[in-house]
């Protein structure tokens, strides 16, 4: 799965769109203390009113919004044939079969499970299916290329927990007076999901049935109780676990000082392996080799200590990160000091270097335009 293959899931979730038929939703909701069902609803998405489907469909679109590996998390299951993993088994029935038996099965799994929910919650399960094209298959003619088309059957699970209404004073327009207002209702945080899954997960517009998408609310914290316990599935290692252990590798083969121009190459070379990958569709991955060619054409030509650190850091020799998972998460990277924080863009790293002048240190900073401070052009000296 690559983020082609969620934008086309997560295209389909609109309200209005004829290619989407979701089938039955049921909905469970749980009292957290005492883990007691106090209520089980199913209904046929397409009998529910506007508004109400409009909540459900921005929940379940949430399982496909987000970063891969920090909010998406694609999983495989413990054992990786159909039939021998019982969590792959029970999906597989509930998609094709077995609904409600089977959503009865995962919803036990979530309450043995449930420790780190803070409130009541609710689990909603749907199954549906949409047509995409099918890629391999097409005519000579572009014009022709939904004529042969795929179905894609899935199912989905939502876990949303529910909030109860802080007490208010009203005024009260027929008795004319003021009074405390204690809501007897709660409220379900429907169109945001604290956690989920979606299977099958798809490859290239196709189902593949021995995976599933698994989303978290928290970016970089997905539960283990539930990739373990309720999917049967192995964890993967998070895009900012991929970071830390990377600057850690280069920290132990560099030293703990460098130039911001070498932290500025390897960026620039991952890009690279980035932007060649991307003319296949696939997502590059790095392994101790082909990171050790990014250290040496970076500046770092003493890579001695790269395997040792590479084995400590991953424990398996043959561990390859995903490059995607090495750049910075947002587009600036931070410098700091106890004087200033810094934010540049790591592109411009190479304009950045730390000097000392008389004892003392200093950060130069290369620019093309004056700086600005308070609508104050800042007055230039010669250093």
């Amino acid at each position: 799965m690559d983020k082609n293959d969620l934008a086309k899931l997560r295209k389909e979730f609109k309200a209005g769109n004829d290619g989407l038929k979701l089938g039955e939703i049921c909905s469970v909701y749980i009292k957290k203390d005492n883990a007691q069902i106090l209520g089980v609803e199913t209904e046929y998405f397409e009998q529910m009113d506007e508004l109400k489907q409009e909540f459900y469909l921005k929940g379940f679109k949430k399982l496909l919004t987000g970063q891969l590996d920090s909010k998406l998390f694609e999983l495989s299951f413990a054992d990786n044939k159909l039939g021998e993993n019982p969590e792959q088994k029970v999906l597989f029935e509930a998609l094709n079969s077995d609904f409600k038996e089977q959503i009865g099965h995962i919803v036990k799994k979530i309450m043995d499970h449930s420790e780190s929910y803070e409130s009541d919650y609710m689990i909603s399960f749907t199954r549906g299916e949409f047509w995409i094209p099918a890629k391999n298959e097409v005519g000579e003619d572009d014009a022709a290329k939904n004529d042969v088309v795929n179905a894609f059957q899935f199912m989905m699970g939502t876990v949303n927990l529910v909030s109860s209404p802080k007490r208010a004073l009203m005024f009260d327009f027929e008795e004319k007076n003021f009074r405390v207002d204690v809501p007897m209702n709660v409220y379900i945080n429907a169109v945001s999901p604290e956690e989920g899954f979606v299977f099958p997960s798809m490859s290239d517009g196709y189902a593949d049935t021995n995976k599933v998408i698994y989303y978290t609310k928290k970016d970089n914290q997905p539960s283990e109780a539930f990739i373990h316990h309720v999917l049967n599935c192995e964890l993967v290692p998070t895009a900012q676990d991929d970071k830390e252990r990377f600057l850690t590798i280069i920290k132990d083969v560099a030293g703990d000082q460098v130039e911001p121009e070498v932290i500025a190459n390897v960026y620039e070379q991952i890009s690279d392996c980035i932007l060649d990958a991307n003319e296949d569709g696939e997502i590059p991955t790095l392994g101790v080799k082909a990171i050790e060619q990014i250290l040496v054409k970076s500046g770092i030509e003493d890579t001695r200590k790269l395997e040792s650190s590479f084995l400590v850091n991953t424990e398996k020799a043959d561990y390859e990160f995903k490059a995607t998972n090495l750049l910075p998460s947002s587009k600036v990277i931070e410098i700091k000091s106890n004087v200033a924080q810094i934010k540049i863009r790591h592109e411009d790293l190479k304009r950045i270097k730390q000097v000392k002048r008389n004892g003392r240190q200093y950060l130069l900073i290369e620019i093309d335009d004056p700086a600005i401070l308070e609508g104050f052009e800042l007055s230039t000296e010669e250093f």
